[in-house]
């Protein structure tokens, strides 16, 4: 009878503990999707205290996960992770914009520029376009980490109607790998749940099996107190 008892509950115990875990990871990738849609039009300043704000919330989420200091760990952790994956899709959000809006053009390339030389930092070359049909000026520049283009050669780039992004041969704006860190990064922000939820359940379960043990070495072998008296 009272071993039933304490299998009934367990288990809402444990549900709770799963259903808490995944409500925070849900939670650590909301405020993470959030924080990318906004960090655009938000000071630095701003978004450091958003940040932290986050950070004390996920750590009395995961307060009650598991240990204290486990959860203090994690949380740094995945705010650490959650930001850094913000900052990397953050560079893969004007390939992104240029992939959905741009239109390809084929164009000529009618001059080089060369950034001044300063020092041993890399000197990134900018071209100016002409489409090719029209011979009409491609407005900005296209901005390449190296020499890759003659004056005269032919490319197909994505341009900008509205003009705010630069243009960029398809291959320039290829945001898969920005992407695949940013991933990467959110990845390790939920495993960080994860770890404390287990740890929290190990712990848990040790507690459990002490006072069975307790129990056992207080009643020795050959009877307790009531044994055959002298």
């Amino acid at each position: 009878m009272n071993a039933g008892s304490a299998g009934s509950g367990a288990g809402p115990s444990r549900t709770f503990r799963v259903a808490l875990a995944i409500s925070t990871c849900c939670y650590v990738l909301t405020v993470a999707c959030g924080m990318y849609a906004v960090s655009g039009g938000l000071p630095a300043f701003l978004q450091v205290c958003l940040w932290g704000v986050h950070g004390v919330v996920l750590a009395l989420l995961l307060r009650r996960l598991g240990p204290t200091e486990t959860a203090l760990g994690a949380a740094l952790l995945a705010v650490a992770a959650s930001a850094a994956a913000g900052y990397v899709a953050g560079l893969a959000r004007e390939d992104l914009t240029l992939r959905q809006r741009g239109e390809q053009v084929a164009v000529t390339v009618v001059a080089e520029r060369l950034d001044p030389a300063e020092g041993r930092k890399g000197r990134h070359s900018h071209y100016t376009l002409e489409r090719a049909e029209d011979g009409s000026t491609i407005p900005g520049e296209m901005e390449t980490t190296s020499d890759l283009y003659d004056v005269g050669r032919r490319l197909t780039v994505l341009v900008d109607p509205e003009g705010e992004i630069h243009p960029r041969t398809p291959g320039q704006a290829d945001p898969a790998a920005e992407l695949a860190g940013a991933a990467g990064l959110m990845l390790v922000a939920v495993a960080g749940v994860g770890w404390v939820a287990w740890r929290g359940r190990r712990r848990e379960g040790g507690r459990a099996s002490a006072p069975g043990a307790a129990g056992a070495a207080g009643h020795p072998r050959g009877g307790g107190a009531g044994g055959p008296a002298a």
